[in-house]
């Protein structure tokens, strides 16, 4: 893999599975690439869930991997999704780059959208795998 790519990792409504046109457009301007996980906390927020990196965290968070082969298209249309804006304190999510250890050992720098609210009276996702409490 090209040191250059650009990957992003899904935890929630954009895997595989979910219904929606933001998943759709995704799965159609990338190329999956493979599961992974990263320490944090999953959180649900309400239908979809919400994910804090924490690099200490002993839990897991689990989704997948997407090359993106076109992400001055495709990155604009996400950030719309998740309500990312450029009052950063008023974002919904932030759009990071943080690294992902793949189910085949090696780790990937992907962007993910990391929630940006308060999480106090949040349910914990246990398991860190969204799949677990909405498929």
């Amino acid at each position: 893999m090209t040191s250059d790519a650009v990957y992003l990792f899904t935890y929630g409504t954009l895997m595989h599975g979910f219904s929606n046109p933001f998943a759709e457009r995704l799965h159609t301007l990338s190329t999956f690439t493979g599961k992974g996980s990263f320490p944090g906390t999953l959180y649900k927020i309400d239908w979809y869930p919400g994910a804090v990196y924490e690099a200490e965290n002993q839990y897991r968070i689990y989704g997948e991997v997407y090359k993106i082969t076109v992400p001055e298209i495709l990155f604009p249309e996400l950030d719309e999704y998740e309500d990312v804006f450029e009052d950063v304190k008023k974002s919904l999510y932030l759009r990071k780059i943080i690294p992902v250890l793949m189910d085949d050992g090696s780790v990937l720098n992907c962007y993910t959208y990391l929630y940006n609210q308060d999480v106090r009276n949040l349910e914990i996702i246990r398991s860190g795998d969204f799949r677990q409490i909405n498929l």
